[in-house]
Protein backbone atom coordinates (compact mmCIF):
# COMPACT_ATOMS: atom_id res chain seq x y z
CA UNK A 1 0.00 0.00 0.00
CA UNK A 2 1.09 3.23 -0.84
CA UNK A 3 2.13 4.34 3.06
CA UNK A 4 2.34 7.56 4.81
CA UNK A 5 5.15 7.04 6.62
CA UNK A 6 7.25 8.39 9.33
CA UNK A 7 9.32 11.39 9.05
CA UNK A 8 11.60 11.67 12.00
CA UNK A 9 11.45 15.57 12.62
CA UNK A 10 13.85 15.86 15.68
CA UNK A 11 17.97 16.57 15.15
CA UNK A 12 19.01 12.72 15.24
CA UNK A 13 22.28 12.08 14.33
CA UNK A 14 22.57 11.25 10.40
CA UNK A 15 23.97 7.07 9.84
CA UNK A 16 26.32 7.82 7.20
CA UNK A 17 27.89 11.31 7.86
CA UNK A 18 27.81 14.17 10.21
CA UNK A 19 24.67 16.59 9.69
CA UNK A 20 25.46 19.62 7.43
CA UNK A 21 23.17 22.65 6.52
CA UNK A 22 20.40 21.33 4.60
CA UNK A 23 21.25 17.36 5.18
CA UNK A 24 18.58 14.95 4.32
CA UNK A 25 19.27 11.54 5.51
CA UNK A 26 17.63 8.18 4.91
CA UNK A 27 17.20 5.58 7.45
CA UNK A 28 15.01 3.42 5.93
CA UNK A 29 15.21 0.41 4.30
CA UNK A 30 14.31 1.54 0.94
CA UNK A 31 16.27 3.39 -2.04
CA UNK A 32 14.27 6.78 -2.12
CA UNK A 33 14.28 9.47 -4.54
CA UNK A 34 13.87 12.99 -3.57
CA UNK A 35 12.96 16.08 -4.87
CA UNK A 36 13.26 19.71 -3.01
CA UNK A 37 12.18 22.99 -2.95
CA UNK A 38 12.42 26.53 -1.67
CA UNK A 39 10.43 29.78 -1.99
CA UNK A 40 12.44 32.41 -4.93
CA UNK A 41 10.79 35.29 -6.60
CA UNK A 42 7.94 34.29 -8.75
CA UNK A 43 7.32 30.51 -6.49
CA UNK A 44 9.05 27.37 -5.43
CA UNK A 45 12.46 26.09 -7.41
CA UNK A 46 12.00 22.28 -7.32
CA UNK A 47 14.23 20.10 -8.69
CA UNK A 48 14.44 16.20 -8.64
CA UNK A 49 15.37 13.54 -8.20
CA UNK A 50 18.13 12.60 -5.94
CA UNK A 51 18.37 8.74 -5.54
CA UNK A 52 19.65 7.93 -1.77
CA UNK A 53 20.81 4.30 -1.02
CA UNK A 54 19.47 3.19 2.52
CA UNK A 55 21.97 4.94 5.07
CA UNK A 56 23.14 7.32 3.32
CA UNK A 57 22.89 11.35 4.14
CA UNK A 58 23.14 14.07 1.16
CA UNK A 59 23.38 17.64 1.14
CA UNK A 60 20.98 19.94 -1.02
CA UNK A 61 20.32 23.26 -1.94
CA UNK A 62 24.27 23.55 -1.24
CA UNK A 63 24.16 26.98 -2.90
CA UNK A 64 20.88 28.32 -1.49
CA UNK A 65 21.07 30.64 1.54
CA UNK A 66 17.57 30.99 3.06
CA UNK A 67 16.71 33.43 5.79
CA UNK A 68 15.10 32.19 8.85
CA UNK A 69 11.48 32.61 8.19
CA UNK A 70 11.84 30.90 4.43
CA UNK A 71 11.20 26.86 4.70
CA UNK A 72 12.55 24.15 2.89
CA UNK A 73 10.44 21.49 1.24
CA UNK A 74 10.57 17.77 0.68
CA UNK A 75 9.49 14.83 -0.91
CA UNK A 76 10.57 11.25 -1.41
CA UNK A 77 9.10 7.99 -2.76
CA UNK A 78 10.56 4.25 -3.03
CA UNK A 79 12.19 2.78 -5.98
CA UNK A 80 10.04 0.92 -8.67
CA UNK A 81 12.64 -2.43 -7.06
CA UNK A 82 10.03 -2.87 -4.12
CA UNK A 83 7.20 -5.41 -4.28
CA UNK A 84 3.77 -3.86 -3.34
CA UNK A 85 3.76 -0.83 -4.65
CA UNK A 86 5.15 2.71 -4.52
CA UNK A 87 5.96 4.14 -0.99
CA UNK A 88 5.93 8.02 -0.20
CA UNK A 89 7.34 10.42 2.29
CA UNK A 90 5.02 13.51 2.26
CA UNK A 91 3.19 16.69 4.07
CA UNK A 92 0.59 19.24 3.20
CA UNK A 93 2.14 21.04 0.52
CA UNK A 94 1.29 20.71 -3.00
CA UNK A 95 4.12 21.48 -5.20
CA UNK A 96 5.02 20.60 -8.69
CA UNK A 97 6.88 17.17 -9.58
CA UNK A 98 7.70 15.19 -12.91
CA UNK A 99 8.51 11.90 -13.69
CA UNK A 100 12.03 12.48 -14.94
CA UNK A 101 14.73 14.70 -13.58
CA UNK A 102 13.51 18.08 -13.67
CA UNK A 103 14.17 21.54 -12.31
CA UNK A 104 11.45 24.04 -11.99
CA UNK A 105 10.05 27.34 -10.67
CA UNK A 106 6.50 27.18 -10.72
CA UNK A 107 3.46 27.78 -7.96
CA UNK A 108 0.81 24.81 -7.66
CA UNK A 109 -0.26 25.18 -11.34
CA UNK A 110 1.17 21.89 -12.32
CA UNK A 111 -1.33 20.56 -14.46
CA UNK A 112 -0.97 24.00 -16.72
CA UNK A 113 2.73 23.01 -17.26
CA UNK A 114 2.53 19.34 -17.85
CA UNK A 115 3.68 18.37 -14.26
CA UNK A 116 2.04 16.27 -11.70
CA UNK A 117 1.41 17.66 -7.86
CA UNK A 118 2.84 15.73 -4.78
CA UNK A 119 2.35 17.28 -1.05
CA UNK A 120 5.86 18.24 0.13
CA UNK A 121 7.23 17.70 3.98
CA UNK A 122 7.86 21.25 4.72
CA UNK A 123 11.00 22.28 7.14
CA UNK A 124 11.02 25.76 8.57
CA UNK A 125 13.56 26.96 11.00
CA UNK A 126 16.35 25.34 12.88
CA UNK A 127 14.52 22.21 11.61
CA UNK A 128 15.54 23.09 7.95
CA UNK A 129 19.32 21.89 8.47
CA UNK A 130 18.64 17.77 8.92
CA UNK A 131 15.54 15.38 7.65
CA UNK A 132 15.60 12.40 8.78
CA UNK A 133 13.37 9.51 6.51
CA UNK A 134 12.26 6.78 8.75
CA UNK A 135 9.50 3.96 8.42
CA UNK A 136 7.61 1.85 10.74
CA UNK A 137 10.82 0.44 11.92
CA UNK A 138 13.66 2.72 12.70
CA UNK A 139 16.67 1.29 11.79
CA UNK A 140 19.02 3.82 12.37
CA UNK A 141 22.73 2.87 11.96
CA UNK A 142 21.38 -0.66 10.71
CA UNK A 143 19.94 0.88 7.46
CA UNK A 144 22.37 -0.03 5.02
CA UNK A 145 22.15 -3.71 6.57
CA UNK A 146 18.18 -3.73 6.65
CA UNK A 147 18.50 -2.29 2.95
CA UNK A 148 20.22 -5.24 1.32
CA UNK A 149 18.11 -7.16 3.05
CA UNK A 150 15.03 -5.80 1.59
CA UNK A 151 16.44 -5.77 -1.87
CA UNK A 152 17.19 -9.55 -1.51
CA UNK A 153 13.40 -10.24 -0.97
CA UNK A 154 12.63 -8.33 -3.68
CA UNK A 155 14.86 -9.91 -6.14
CA UNK A 156 14.09 -13.13 -4.92
CA UNK A 157 16.26 -14.48 -2.56
CA UNK A 158 15.46 -16.12 0.76
CA UNK A 159 15.31 -13.87 3.83
CA UNK A 160 13.01 -14.25 6.81
CA UNK A 161 13.40 -10.71 8.69
CA UNK A 162 14.20 -7.40 7.70
CA UNK A 163 16.11 -6.52 10.42
CA UNK A 164 19.47 -4.78 9.71
CA UNK A 165 21.38 -7.47 11.30
CA UNK A 166 24.38 -9.00 9.02
CA UNK A 167 23.72 -12.86 10.07
CA UNK A 168 24.03 -16.45 8.35
CA UNK A 169 20.66 -15.87 6.95
CA UNK A 170 21.74 -12.79 4.90
CA UNK A 171 24.99 -13.80 4.35
CA UNK A 172 23.61 -17.10 2.59
CA UNK A 173 21.32 -14.76 0.31
CA UNK A 174 24.25 -12.44 -1.13
CA UNK A 175 26.33 -15.93 -1.75
CA UNK A 176 23.59 -17.00 -4.11
CA UNK A 177 22.98 -13.53 -5.35
CA UNK A 178 26.31 -13.49 -6.55
CA UNK A 179 26.72 -16.92 -7.98
CA UNK A 180 23.61 -16.07 -10.07
CA UNK A 181 25.02 -13.11 -10.65
CA UNK A 182 28.54 -14.72 -11.46
CA UNK A 183 30.34 -11.98 -9.21
CA UNK A 184 33.38 -13.92 -7.41
CA UNK A 185 34.04 -11.22 -4.75
CA UNK A 186 31.48 -9.38 -2.63
CA UNK A 187 31.39 -6.00 -3.73
CA UNK A 188 30.81 -2.92 -1.14
CA UNK A 189 27.53 -2.75 0.03
CA UNK A 190 26.83 0.19 -2.30
CA UNK A 191 27.64 -1.56 -5.54
CA UNK A 192 25.38 -4.48 -3.56
CA UNK A 193 22.95 -2.61 -3.50
CA UNK A 194 22.88 -0.77 -6.96
CA UNK A 195 23.17 -4.23 -8.02
CA UNK A 196 20.50 -5.86 -6.31
CA UNK A 197 18.14 -3.05 -7.60
CA UNK A 198 18.60 -3.57 -10.83
CA UNK A 199 18.00 -7.22 -10.59
CA UNK A 200 14.85 -6.95 -8.78
CA UNK A 201 13.85 -4.41 -10.98
CA UNK A 202 14.55 -7.06 -13.69
CA UNK A 203 12.64 -9.82 -11.60
CA UNK A 204 9.88 -7.95 -11.35
CA UNK A 205 8.67 -6.10 -14.13
CA UNK A 206 5.62 -8.69 -15.32
CA UNK A 207 4.81 -10.53 -12.64
CA UNK A 208 1.73 -10.17 -10.62
CA UNK A 209 -1.10 -7.55 -11.08
CA UNK A 210 0.08 -3.81 -11.54
CA UNK A 211 -2.69 -0.92 -11.30
CA UNK A 212 -2.15 2.17 -13.57
CA UNK A 213 -4.08 5.40 -12.53
CA UNK A 214 -4.99 6.77 -16.14
CA UNK A 215 -7.50 8.91 -14.49
CA UNK A 216 -7.63 12.31 -13.58
CA UNK A 217 -7.08 12.64 -10.32
CA UNK A 218 -5.72 10.40 -7.30
CA UNK A 219 -7.06 6.93 -6.76
CA UNK A 220 -6.74 4.58 -3.64
CA UNK A 221 -6.74 0.81 -4.65
CA UNK A 222 -7.46 -2.27 -3.25
CA UNK A 223 -7.43 -6.01 -3.91
CA UNK A 224 -8.92 -9.47 -3.61
CA UNK A 225 -6.89 -12.33 -3.62
CA UNK A 226 -6.75 -15.94 -2.91
CA UNK A 227 -4.10 -16.87 0.72
CA UNK A 228 -3.78 -20.42 1.06
CA UNK A 229 -7.60 -21.75 1.69
CA UNK A 230 -8.61 -17.85 2.66
CA UNK A 231 -9.98 -15.33 0.13
CA UNK A 232 -9.43 -12.29 1.85
CA UNK A 233 -9.27 -8.39 0.49
CA UNK A 234 -7.03 -5.41 1.40
CA UNK A 235 -6.54 -1.99 0.49
CA UNK A 236 -5.43 1.21 0.61
CA UNK A 237 -3.14 1.75 -2.17
CA UNK A 238 -2.94 5.70 -2.79
CA UNK A 239 -2.16 6.34 -6.84
CA UNK A 240 -1.45 9.57 -7.94
CA UNK A 241 -2.79 10.15 -11.66
CA UNK A 242 -0.21 8.65 -13.97
CA UNK A 243 1.43 6.80 -11.35
CA UNK A 244 1.49 2.72 -11.56
CA UNK A 245 2.07 0.25 -8.90
CA UNK A 246 2.28 -3.55 -8.93
CA UNK A 247 0.13 -4.52 -6.10
CA UNK A 248 0.97 -8.36 -5.81
CA UNK A 249 4.28 -9.52 -6.89
CA UNK A 250 3.56 -13.41 -7.03
CA UNK A 251 2.97 -15.10 -10.51
CA UNK A 252 -0.74 -15.17 -11.79
CA UNK A 253 -1.98 -17.97 -13.83
CA UNK A 254 -5.72 -17.24 -12.95
CA UNK A 255 -8.45 -14.89 -13.32
CA UNK A 256 -9.32 -15.69 -9.43
CA UNK A 257 -7.85 -12.23 -7.78
CA UNK A 258 -9.89 -9.12 -7.94
CA UNK A 259 -9.16 -4.96 -7.68
CA UNK A 260 -11.16 -1.93 -6.72
CA UNK A 261 -10.92 1.41 -6.79
CA UNK A 262 -12.42 4.66 -5.34
CA UNK A 263 -11.74 8.15 -7.19
CA UNK A 264 -10.71 10.93 -4.28
CA UNK A 265 -11.60 14.52 -4.24
CA UNK A 266 -11.80 16.75 -1.76
CA UNK A 267 -15.58 16.01 -1.19
CA UNK A 268 -16.55 12.84 -1.92
CA UNK A 269 -14.90 9.27 -3.02
CA UNK A 270 -16.54 7.37 -6.46
CA UNK A 271 -16.87 3.88 -6.59
CA UNK A 272 -15.40 1.97 -9.72
CA UNK A 273 -18.18 0.80 -11.59
CA UNK A 274 -18.65 -3.11 -13.51
CA UNK A 275 -17.70 -4.90 -10.29
CA UNK A 276 -19.51 -8.34 -9.66
CA UNK A 277 -17.68 -9.61 -6.73
CA UNK A 278 -18.52 -8.65 -4.01
CA UNK A 279 -15.68 -8.26 -0.66
CA UNK A 280 -15.16 -6.18 2.21
CA UNK A 281 -13.42 -3.37 2.76
CA UNK A 282 -12.60 -0.23 5.59
CA UNK A 283 -12.15 3.20 5.20
CA UNK A 284 -8.71 3.18 6.47
CA UNK A 285 -5.72 0.57 5.28
CA UNK A 286 -7.13 -3.31 6.30
CA UNK A 287 -6.67 -6.90 5.84
CA UNK A 288 -9.99 -8.66 5.55
CA UNK A 289 -10.21 -12.34 5.59
CA UNK A 290 -13.30 -14.12 4.35
CA UNK A 291 -16.41 -12.28 1.71
CA UNK A 292 -19.07 -12.84 3.97
CA UNK A 293 -20.69 -11.14 6.76
CA UNK A 294 -18.30 -7.69 6.30
CA UNK A 295 -21.55 -5.57 8.00
CA UNK A 296 -21.43 -7.69 11.13
CA UNK A 297 -17.51 -7.61 11.34
CA UNK A 298 -17.39 -3.89 11.13
CA UNK A 299 -16.32 -3.92 7.17
CA UNK A 300 -18.14 -2.03 4.62
CA UNK A 301 -18.83 -4.10 1.35
CA UNK A 302 -17.64 -2.91 -2.36
CA UNK A 303 -18.26 -5.15 -5.90
CA UNK A 304 -14.99 -5.98 -6.79
CA UNK A 305 -13.77 -6.52 -10.88
CA UNK A 306 -12.24 -10.07 -11.65
CA UNK A 307 -8.80 -9.01 -13.46
CA UNK A 308 -8.75 -10.54 -17.37
CA UNK A 309 -6.72 -13.26 -18.37
CA UNK A 310 -3.07 -13.23 -17.11
CA UNK A 311 0.03 -13.32 -19.93
CA UNK A 312 3.16 -14.41 -18.61
CA UNK A 313 2.04 -14.54 -14.89
CA UNK A 314 1.27 -10.95 -14.65
CA UNK A 315 -1.78 -8.46 -15.57
CA UNK A 316 -1.27 -4.35 -16.26
CA UNK A 317 -4.88 -3.28 -15.57
CA UNK A 318 -5.25 0.45 -16.71
CA UNK A 319 -8.19 2.73 -14.50
CA UNK A 320 -9.83 5.56 -16.05
CA UNK A 321 -12.13 8.33 -15.68
CA UNK A 322 -14.75 6.74 -16.93
CA UNK A 323 -14.61 3.90 -14.80
CA UNK A 324 -16.06 5.36 -11.53
CA UNK A 325 -19.64 5.58 -10.59
CA UNK A 326 -21.16 8.78 -8.32
CA UNK A 327 -20.35 9.47 -5.25
CA UNK A 328 -20.04 6.50 -2.66
CA UNK A 329 -22.93 5.56 -0.50
CA UNK A 330 -22.97 4.09 2.72
CA UNK A 331 -23.56 0.30 2.56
Amino acid sequence: MLMRLLILLGLSLCATAPARAYDVCNQTSYIVHVATGWPVAGGVAIQGWMRMRPGECSEVAGDVELADDQPLYFYAKTSDAYLGGVREWRGTMALCVDEADFEVVANTRCAALGLASREFIVREGDQRDRTVLVGPDDFGTHAEVAGIQRLLQSAGYPITAVDGYDGRGTDRAIARFMTDAELTTRPANTALIDALESRAMTRNAQSGMTICNESDGDIATAIGYRAGEILQSRGWWRLHAGECARLLAARIETTNTYYYAERINAATRRPLNGGTDAFCIAPARFLAEERTGCTERGYATANFRRIPEPVDGGVRIMIEESDFAGPRRDR
